[in-house]
């Protein structure tokens, strides 16, 4: 499992606080929970003239505190996204190939960025169904297969009502797939279980939230005990959005998702849109 934010802004945002200066920034979450720690890679993509760039490490964050200020210093602009990991293993890898850039996040294509936290337990039979979005794939990490699979169902959406829809469809194709595999997974009620991402192309951002059909679970944050782990935070001014495993300060100002709840972000001549459904 891992931790992740998401930051949509209107202004040039403070990356280097976002991703090691507050006080629970993703640097300090890496290692804040001795039992957890997040010691599988860690990455950072961002804008420069409409071309998403990434820094992407397979070295534990909480150990390489230098290239993380090298990267949050680099990172400019209005949109942002980090990713650090505790690497899952549905294909039953040896620990040595489940680690490497290839399999860090943020993973990138095109014009989109995106990052998870979760597992998919069925990795090889979705990208079965992945069409010619297969011939992407570089790792072997559940996550990129994921991020393929979404951006195949939802890189088209103009509006929430369209990215519910094919969130919607989405799920239903996961569904579909697992229904025909899932004797070979006696241990999984579910094909996933974490289903919380972030993806945008820099104009439109879009995040979900969603444990499994049972809802959050029982499991805590890293450093907030009384949220759930799977319960994406958000923090939403007039200017800016910050979407994050875990609030990244103690401001007061960050409120919760709700289990299914799908948020659309803008930015247009307007400033900021944002909008939310629920996709169950």
């Amino acid at each position: 499992m891992c931790r992740l934010f998401a930051a949509f802004s209107c202004q040039k945002l403070d990356v280097p606080e976002l991703l090691s200066n507050s006080p629970q920034s993703l640097l300090r979450q890496s290692d804040v929970d001795r039992h957890r720690k997040q010691g599988d890679g860690w990455g950072l993509g961002w804008y420069e003239s409409a071309k998403p760039m990434t820094v992407r490490r397979p070295t534990a964050m909480y150990r390489d505190k230098a290239a993380v200020k090298r990267a949050g210093t680099a990172a400019t602009g209005r949109v942002a996204i980090a990713h650090v990991r505790w690497a899952s293993n549905p294909l039953k890898l040896k620990h040595s190939e489940l680690i490497g850039k290839e399999h860090t996040q943020p993973f990138s294509h095109q014009k989109w960025l995106f990052a998870h936290n979760g597992t998919l337990f069925i990795p090889k039979e979705v990208a079965a169904h992945l069409g010619p979005w297969k011939r992407y794939i570089r790792g072997k990490n559940d996550s990129e297969v994921l991020f393929y699979w979404i951006l195949k169902h939802v890189g088209h959406a103009q509006s929430v009502t369209q990215a519910r829809s094919m969130v919607k469809k989405a799920l239903k194709g996961l569904q579909i797939i697992w229904n025909t595999c899932k004797k070979s997974y006696p241990l999984h009620r579910y094909p996933y279980h974490g289903l919380n991402w972030v993806l945008t192309n820099g104009k439109t951002l879009f995040s979900l939230c969603l444990a499994d059909p049972s809802g959050f679970g029982k499991s805590k944050a890293l450093c907030n005990r009384k949220q759930c782990y799977y319960q994406l935070q958000r923090k939403i001014s007039e200017s800016q959005a910050i979407i994050a495993s875990e609030p990244l300060d103690h401001s007061g100002l960050w409120t919760s998702f709700k289990h299914g709840e799908l948020l659309m972000a803008k930015l247009d001549t307007r400033g900021l849109q944002i909008q939310t459904v629920n996709v169950l």
